[in-house]
């Protein structure tokens, strides 16, 4: 578990972020209805495909670009639930986003971003999510050279921009390197590029 502070124009809020293995087999409808449930008492509970998320950075780049379209009233989706989804997937489409980082039938794990005002909220909703679905991977978001691969193919990263960081075939020093990509483009979805 993962907590963290995101920095508003009115003031922070709390995101916690953690990965979960789905050991009680829950499908996508029970994993969306947890997830609408949960949502009730923090601003936003969303569950993600865990292999589309590089690291925590990731996720923390995508949630405080949420947040900031939410307080500039530009948000793409009506709900930062969804808003989440789109930036962390680096996509303008909600139906494409979705697709990508959505939760599916066959995932072993999940990814969790959890936002409120209220830091006691967050862990509150994390601890009840590690109940529910299971307990918390450690190391989150473990890379692998087929994972890399697939998140670069998603996010049409190449090599030679993977080069401008390293040239390193060390798995985690690839996973850094490929963290920085996916957050620029991450970065770039409310500029529609």
């Amino acid at each position: 578990m993962l907590i963290e502070k995101l920095v508003t124009k009115d003031g922070d809020l709390c995101i916690g972020i953690s990965e979960n293995k789905n050991s009680r087999g829950l499908d996508t409808d029970k994993l969306l209805e947890l997830a609408k449930s949960l949502s009730e008492s923090v601003l936003a509970c969303q569950f993600l495909n865990s292999m589309m998320i590089v690291d925590e950075m990731h996720l923390l780049s995508g949630a405080q670009n949420a947040v900031n379209a939410l307080k500039g009233d530009y948000m793409i989706s009506r709900t930062l639930d969804v808003e989440l989804v789109v930036y962390v997937s680096a996509q303008r489409q909600i139906g494409r986003a979705l697709d990508i980082m959505g939760v599916n039938d066959e995932l072993s794990s999940v990814g969790v971003v959890c936002i409120d005002e209220d830091e006691k909220k967050v862990r509150e909703c994390l601890m009840g999510i590690a109940e529910k679905v299971g307990e918390e991977n450690s190391p989150m978001f473990n890379p692998t050279s087929e994972k890399i691969s697939a998140l670069m193919q998603n996010f049409g990263i190449t090599e030679l921009e993977m080069k401008q960081f390293t040239d390193s075939d060390d798995l985690a020093t690839r996973n850094q390197a490929l963290s920085k990509c996916v957050v620029s483009r991450v970065s770039q979805v409310c500029f529609g590029t």
